[in-house]
């Protein structure tokens, strides 16, 4: 096929006719390239554009960083064109080209191109129509990095003052422990309450250091051990049945699971009080919230759920995301997020469902494999 054939099909020359490109046929060269070749060099001059007839480029950025020196910016694929910023400012070239997979691309001088535009200026037009799809592509890429860049921002200022809350409760937290301890050696009967006091205490630390992990990144090994189901959930519902019972919401657990079931108890303890903590609070009305529990195949499913009004349509592709909450007067947006990271370092998996006609299910699958 020649050059000027294969012209027909870019968007730059729609309008015109194979006859019309006849004229520029020796300045329109068909080129092949490997992976890892580099079609454009940042700064170099601008000679050419490139239609990408198949295969793969990736374009970057230098940056002034030894960590990262390259900024990928986007990848162009099959029927897309690179290179026309040059020709059009006249400019060295503003970044790099890299071909990711095997291409074979269209290279349409500057000076024919030039020459075809005055004589047919609704190339320009094509062109601009071209350079308006990207620039609409790049704000919106901008906008979604910005976002990114706020996010690790925040979770970089709430690092420092968690790390700073560590530091000033650890004394307190101590003292309250060591009491509690002191009342129990005391008085022996009371040993029920000070060991929730102990428990509780420590809950507390456990939570901070939690939010202090999510916001540096850092990836917790749970320690798996052996859990008896009808214990945890009998500890979830002492727990929160006083405060229901206050808003007539009925607190249920279901379960037929005779054998142990294994996972980091304090963790996914954490993760349980979470998800009926959201419930009740997102539930105006009196209504129920039931958590089940199933085990086959090798994996223990835990849900939650509840007919209170739903997650809203537009958080529901980004609720495990921080920072993403329901408009709470107190939620962070980090109660989620948190839960879904607890998951899955336990290799597990964690998914929203939306209830008809209206309410939440929220399913933690946890692998059951012992080695």
């Amino acid at each position: 096929m020649k050059a000027s054939e294969a012209c027909k099909s870019i968007l730059l020359f729609q309008g015109l006719k194979e006859e019309d490109l006849v004229p520029y046929e020796e300045d329109l060269k068909k080129r092949k390239f490997k992976v890892g070749d580099l079609i454009i060099t940042e700064h170099d001059n601008a000679n050419s554009l490139f239609y990408i007839m198949q295969g793969k480029v990736t374009i970057k950025k230098s940056l002034k960083s030894m960590e990262s020196p390259f900024a990928e910016l986007t990848t162009l694929q099959e029927g897309e064109v690179f290179g026309e910023m040059g020709i059009i400012s006249d400019a060295p070239r503003s970044a790099t080209v890299e071909v990711l997979e095997d291409v074979e691309v269209l290279d349409i001088n500057k000076e024919a191109f030039v020459r075809l535009s005055y004589k047919h200026p609704v190339v320009m037009i094509n062109l601009m129509q071209t350079l308006s799809t990207r620039l609409r592509d790049t704000n919106e890429r901008f906008v979604e990095l910005l976002d990114e860049m706020l996010r690790k921002n925040r979770l970089m200022t709430i690092g420092m003052a968690v790390s700073r809350v560590i530091h000033d409760i650890k004394t307190p937290l101590t003292v309250i422990i060591l009491t509690a301890q002191l009342i129990e050696n005391l008085y022996p009967d009371s040993d029920k309450f000070s060991q929730s006091i102990v428990k509780q205490s420590r809950l507390i630390d456990q939570m901070v250091r939690e939010i202090l992990d999510f916001a540096r990144g850092v990836e917790v090994t749970p320690v798996i051990q052996k859990v008896d189901l009808n214990s945890f959930f009998e500890e979830l519902q002492k727990c929160h049945e006083t405060a229901m019972k206050g808003r007539d919401i009925d607190l249920v657990f279901e379960h037929k699971i005779t054998e142990p079931v294994y996972f980091d108890e304090n963790k996914i303890r954490r993760v349980m009080e979470n998800l009926i903590k959201n419930a009740s609070e997102a539930m105006i009305e009196p209504g129920e919230i039931r958590v089940t529990a199933t085990k086959s195949s090798g994996w223990l499913q835990i849900s939650v759920i509840d007919n209170g009004p739903g997650v809203p349509m537009s958080i529901r592709d980004s609720i495990f995301q921080p920072f993403v909450t329901e408009e709470k007067q107190r939620g962070t947006g980090l109660g989620l997020p948190i839960c879904h990271k607890i998951v899955m370092e336990h290799k597990g998996r964690m998914e929203y469902f939306p209830v008809e006609p209206h309410g939440s299910r929220f399913d933690v699958r946890l692998p059951q494999t012992v080695k």
